[in-house]
């Protein structure tokens, strides 16, 4: 597919303007997707290794397995990504945060937490399940909690 660029000083800094062909319209939204301010990561689909873009909304958990990630979204859907917990850390302007050396979870999902054992917290997700978070990750936790953006739909 060839694509041309044009430059035009009616537009201002924010915007891009496109020109499709009406045979092109099935890429509308994956261009609208991909150009967003959304945050995605690249996913595989343990059925059919096919890689796609999840965006981070999409997530519920990711869960540590070696140098691959297991994620669960919050549609009931589970995916392996590459990498480890701690290049899921650094996910700025989403919700993910992580909760022990396991398990980053996001907080948009989250809707209490309660005290648990040895200083632990249990926190309860809108699907009824549990995770149960490390004594060194609680208190910025409860810090995070507060900061939450939840967007109901």
């Amino acid at each position: 597919m060839k694509v041309n660029f044009n430059w035009d000083g009616l537009y201002s800094s924010t915007e891009i303007g496109m020109q499709l062909n009406p045979q092109n319209y099935h890429l509308k939204n994956k261009l609208e997707d991909f150009l967003s301010d959304k945050i995605h990561i690249e996913v595989i689909d343990p059925k059919n290794e096919r890689r796609s873009l999840l965006d981070c909304s999409q997530i519920l958990s990711i869960e540590a397995m070696d140098n691959l990630s297991k994620v669960y979204t919050i549609n009931n859907e589970v995916f392996y990504t590459r990498g480890r917990l701690k290049n899921f850390e650094i996910l700025e302007g989403t919700n993910l945060f992580r909760i022990n050396n396991n398990v980053v979870i996001n907080l948009a999902e989250v809707t209490s937490f309660k005290p648990g054992k040895y200083a632990q917290l249990e926190v309860f997700t809108k699907e009824k399940q549990t995770f149960i978070v490390s004594r060194h990750y609680a208190k910025k936790l409860k810090e995070a909690l507060i900061n939450v953006s939840r967007i109901e739909k």
